[in-house]
Order: structure tokens, then C-alpha cells, then sequence
């Protein structure tokens, strides 16, 4: 965790932002200021009919947030800030991702006492499953392992993209009905190839809830699992879950382009139903990275070549990789219903390929859905912090 003097000193940058780091300068600052506005007419041009969203920004380094605020109202009379919370969609398999490999890397076991590893198979897990085989299947079969999950590599269908027949995608639904639901999906597909996957992460979020950790009598529930370990590694204040929010947080309003689907408890577990703000995913991203969520191996492995999404892109476990000249790029969007997020991460690389210790990250929260060019944006933001 980090230490009481790096926290002080965390909070102190925090408070007083801006502030000019090496490379940043109140000039850049006002492009980068323009870049939002340009965006934000662009989407107030193409939803006329809509209220003006609100949109925070969090630019910083491995040394220094350089650039943290927000734009536009969250609700009427209520300016954006840089800690302002919004719903982060599917930025929160980070955080479910982290948790699982912190339950490995604390050499957590199952009731029974079986090792938690990365090739654990499900049906170890979760009884009704054998349908799910391990490593020890035939060749031709597809392993579904807690490895698979983080990967996106199962072949288990999406199930927001084809929701079961027994359910209601407007309404609430149980986990323990999911998971049922769920139970009988079968792997489909190419096997080892990556299909994107919202299923894999509820399961994920599921199965921490099934591992104890060595001086610990029972599992705790996933949330309770991040709000104990994974949160406070990072200080994370303004960061909790939809619909239970961090005490004090104040909420940006979601203002909806089509009608809400999975905006129900349990739907998005695991998956994406974490809340927080710009200011607190900047100081996420800088714990992760200087190694204070997770050690040096298992950071490695978050952010690895788990599966080929194209040829110059990969998943890791949470995170889509890319490796460009002299840096690894490490992005991720969300999109839930009233809110759209992008966290981008590029770390300068070794001749090896290790990563270097620098790097600089752009995370965007805007408060509306079905939003284009977000990505785009944080490219030229961070292009501009490159400069």
C-alpha cells in the first residue's frame, strides 16, 4: 500500500490542480481545453434534443496529475469537477481483474482447500458445469478457466449481447439467477480466440466469492473484497458501485440516448458496476502502475498478450494492450446506459520490452451513452501531453 507521506502528498497534488509538471505548461492546458469543448459541441450538435452532458478529465504522469477538472453542469446549477462520480461501465473489470489476481498471488483456496490459480477450472468452482471442462480436456475441447475469463478467451457468449430467454433485460435479476442462467451456456467458437464478454467478469466477480485467503475462515463478497483490499491500495475515496456509491460522493445525473438495458442490479457484477470519479481512476492508474494494487509479476501479467483481438491489438486481463515504438499502450472504454468512460495508460518500454517506469495516462467521464470519439480524444490529449 502506499505509504502515509506518499498519500499526503497524493491528496495535496490533487487539491491544488492544475499544476505545471515537467513538459506541462498553461498553454497546453488551454488546447487541451479547447479539444473538450470541440468534442462537447460535436455531441451537443448530434442530440439537440438532449440536456448538455458534463464531461471530467484527468491527464497525468507517474510523477504528478497535470491536469485534472470538468466541464459542463452534471445537473443544473452543479458544475463538473475532476470529482464528480460517474459510472464507469466496463473500466471496473480492472478492478475485478486485480482482485482476482490478488486472490492468487495471497495464495487463496477454495472451500475445500484447492489452490486458486490461473488455470483453475470452473467446474472446480461452480457445480452444474462439467460442461465447462479444465486443461485436462480433450484437445478439442475449450478450457474454461479463471485464466480464460480474465483473457476473454472462454468462448462463453455474451450475455448482454444475447440476454437469456428466461429474463428481463429491463428489470433486476438476482446473481444467483444469472449465474444459473449462465450455467448453461456452452463454449462456442474458435477455441483459445478472443470474444469480448460480459459473462466472463460476472463469473469472475462470482467465483471470488467462492475463495479464502489464508487466516481467514469464510469468502467475502466481491465488493467487499475491492472495498478491503483493491480500493485502499490506491486511496480511492470517490470510487464504490452503482446504486451504492462512496459516502459523500456526488453523482453526476445519466442522461440517456436510448432506453436503459442492464441498468439493474445484478446484471453488470463484476463487469461494470463500479462508480468513480477522474480523480480517483488517476490515482488508480498511478498505484497500479508503481506497483502498489498488485506486484511486479502479477502487474505483468494484467497487462500481457493474453489473446489477439487484431493483429496489432491484444487483450491482458482488464485492459486492451497495443505496443508501439518505444511505448506499451494499455486503454479501456465503458459504456453503460447515461455514461460513457475511456482510461488510457501508454508506459515508455525498454529495448526488452519491459516497461520503463514513465508513462502517462488521459482518463474521460462524460455522463451520456452512445458516444463516438471518445477514444479519438484521449489520443490527441495524449498526443498533446507527449509534445
Amino acid at each position: 500500500m502506499l505509504s502515509a507521506l506518499a498519500h499526503a502528498t497524493l491528496c495535496l497534488m490533487l487539491s491544488i490542480l492544475p499544476v505545471e509538471a515537467a513538459g506541462w505548461s498553461p498553454e497546453k492546458s488551454a488546447r487541451a481545453d479547447a479539444l473538450i469543448e470541440q468534442f462537447l459541441a460535436r455531441v451537443n450538435a448530434s442530440g439537440e434534443a438532449f440536456p448538455k452532458p458534463a464531461l471530467a478529465l484527468a491527464i497525468g504522469t507517474e510523477s504528478e496529475a497535470v491536469l485534472a477538472k470538468g466541464y459542463g453542469e452534471t445537473s443544473p446549477g452543479v458544475p463538473a469537477t475532476e470529482h464528480t462520480v460517474f459510472h464507469v461501465g466496463s473500466l471496473a473489470k480492472q478492478f475485478t481483474a486485480a482482485a482476482v489476481l490478488d486472490l492468487i498471488g495471497r495464495n487463496a483456496t477454495l472451500r475445500d482447500g484447492t489452490p486458486v490459480t490461473l488455470d483453475l477450472a470452473l467446474a472446480q468452482i461452480f457445480e452444474g458445469v462439467a460442461h465447462w471442462p479444465g486443461l485436462d480436456a480433450a484437445s478439442d475441447a475449450q478450457p474454461v478457466t479463471l485464466r480464460s475469463l480474465l483473457t476473454m478467451t472462454s468462448n462463453l457468449p455474451n450475455f448482454t449481447r444475447l440476454p437469456p430467454s428466461t429474463t428481463n433485460p429491463w428489470g433486476r435479476i438476482g446473481a444467483p439467477e444469472l449465474l444459473s442462467e449462465l450455467k448453461k451456456l456452452k463454449p462456442s467458437g474458435w477455441p483459445n480466440t478472443f470474444e469480448y464478454s460480459n459473462t466472463s467478469y460476472f463469473l469472475l466477480a462470482e467465483a471470488m466469492e467462492e475463495a479464502i485467503v489464508p487466516g481467514e475462515t469464510a469468502p467475502h463478497a466481491h465488493r467487499d473484497v475491492l472495498r478491503r483490499e483493491i480500493f485502499p491500495r490506491a486511496h480511492l475515496t470517490e470510487t464504490g458501485f452503482v446504486g451504492d456509491y462512496a459516502a459523500g460522493a456526488v453523482v453526476a445525473r445519466p442522461i440517456y440516448r436510448r432506453r436503459p438495458v442492464f441498468d439493474q442490479p445484478d446484471w453488470l457484477k463484476g463487469s461494470a458496476d463500479v462508480a468513480s470519479s477522474a480523480a480517483d481512476l488517476y490515482a488508480w492508474n498511478a498505484a497500479l502502475m508503481s506497483g502498489h494494487v498488485l506486484p511486479p509479476e502479477l502487474l505483468a501479467l494484467m497487462v500481457s498478450d493474453g489473446a489477439r483481438v487484431t493483429p496489432e491489438l491484444y487483450y491482458g486481463m482488464g485492459w486492451f494492450v497495443e505496443h508501439r515504438a518505444g511505448r506499451d499502450v494499455f486503454t479501456h472504454s465503458g459504456l453503460v446506459p447515461g455514461f460513457t468512460s475511456y482510461n488510457l495508460i501508454a508506459a515508455e518500454t525498454h529495448h526488452g520490452g519491459t516497461l520503463a517506469g514513465t508513462w502517462t495516462s488521459v482518463t474521460l467521464l462524460i455522463n451520456t451513452d452512445v458516444i463516438d470519439g471518445l477514444d479519438t480524444l484521449a489520443e490527441d490529449l495524449l498526443r498533446l501531453a507527449s509534445e
